[in-house]
């Protein structure tokens, strides 16, 4: 089978002789959606017989005549943000069966419904529309982004899977790893997914994180915006005056400008691709920060890690997957080093069950879209079975 993937670059080779708005452009906006892209271009290459990344503003003639089947890269699509009307019509165009991934639902809190776009709401059924068989072909985020789907009249085409970046690692013991590493003594490394600097609430604590990178030796990687991407790659230059001081002083008002520079080059990096961002996850004892995918990342490299939640949409990933997190809100305390574990909480059993749950949606999707998937995935959805004959 020929698959098209719609979505961002998996990785941006050329990043090195480039200014950061290609990198971010290339990437969809934020570097976190390697960790989608790459894991749905993995899972897809091992089981189809060929497999594109391609551009929403791809031609829908070529798609038509190059590929049996669409997937697509879903993210936090549904909301008012977002009017994705000029996409349903390119996939009416094309007309082949579709599956999506990863669909969330973005609004201030779990206690609101959205608001969407006649475009979007389009898109979405246009999505529902193109089913491969009579399976649910739309993968969702979590419980909330289903109860969206059903407001629509379309919750019967989806199920919750999750975001596939809970799968890019096969080992089916991947729970058991992070537990062993979540009890050893002492953090010597911390790696901070960098933060949100126009959210005042989160302030105190983006703070204390940037001071537990410092005094550890950590790394601080930028996601999003263009900013945050700048000044993890040395462009300070290229950011307009009132916006870096702004940075400086949400982050380290203690610091001057140039002192506030060397930090970000010591400390601040940005990756162009998954693959090298898990290598060097590797070498941290904890991951923790505001960024999702920064902190899944860490976490499918086998490194303990905890999400500070802050919107609807790191809140229900964080339950959906059984991610350790806490709401903002909810740390009372100062964040260190020595605390940082205790303040959130990993349960090995609950996370295995609910990733072999979440693998299985996950498969059924692919399988009533005629993908045979191979060991990597079953051995993840079998992970449940084996972890409580072991507790047994």
């Amino acid at each position: 089978m020929r698959l098209a993937i719609f979505s961002g670059a998996h990785h941006v080779p050329d990043s090195y002789r480039q200014k950061s708005a290609h990198l971010l452009e290339r990437c969809g906006g934020n570097t976190g959606n390697f960790a989608i892209i790459s894991s749905l271009y993995w899972h897809m290459s091992a089981i189809a017989d060929h497999v594109d990344i391609v551009p929403w503003e791809i031609p829908p003639e070529r798609v038509k005549a190059n590929y049996d089947l669409v997937l697509f890269a879903c993210a936090n699509m549904l909301g008012s943000h977002t009017d994705l009307g000029p996409i349903a019509k390119s996939l009416e165009a094309i007309g082949l069966p579709i599956i999506a991934i990863g669909l969330g639902a973005q609004a201030d809190d779990l206690s609101k419904n959205i608001d969407i776009s006649a475009g979007t709401r389009r898109w979405v059924e246009v999505l529902a529309a193109h089913a491969p068989s009579a399976r649910p072909n739309i993968g969702v985020r979590g419980q909330y982004t289903l109860g969206q789907l059903e407001r629509l009249g379309l919750a019967d085409r989806a199920v919750v899977t999750g975001c596939s970046s809970n799968l890019i690692n096969p080992d089916p013991q991947l729970g058991r790893r992070l537990q062993e590493r979540w009890s050893t003594p002492v953090l010597d490394r911390i790696a901070v997914p960098a933060g949100l600097p126009y959210w005042p609430e989160l302030r105190v604590h983006e703070r204390q994180l940037v001071q537990m990178v410092e005094r550890t030796g950590g790394v601080y990687i930028g996601q999003h915006d263009i900013d945050m991407i700048r000044i993890s790659r040395d462009e300070h230059d290229d950011i307009p005056k009132d916006r870096a001081e702004h940075i400086r002083r949400y982050l380290c008002p203690e610091k001057t400008d140039g002192e506030f520079r060397q930090f970000c080059r010591r400390y601040a990096v940005c990756f162009n691709d998954a693959s090298s961002w898990l290598e060097v996850m590797r070498k941290f004892d904890f991951v923790v920060g505001p960024r999702f995918h920064g902190v899944m990342l860490g976490i499918q490299s086998g490194v303990p890690g905890a999400v500070i939640t802050h919107d609807s949409r790191t809140q229900e990933l964080c339950q959906t997957m059984a991610i350790p997190s806490k709401h903002y809100s909810q740390i009372t305390v100062g964040l260190n080093e020595r605390n940082i574990r205790d303040i959130f909480e990993f349960d090995e059993a609950r996370y295995t069950r609910v990733r072999a749950a979440l693998c299985s949606a996950y498969i059924d999707i692919l399988e009533g879209a005629r993908l045979v998937v191979g060991t990597d995935l079953t051995a993840i959805r079998g992970a449940a079975a084996t972890f409580s004959a072991d507790a047994a």
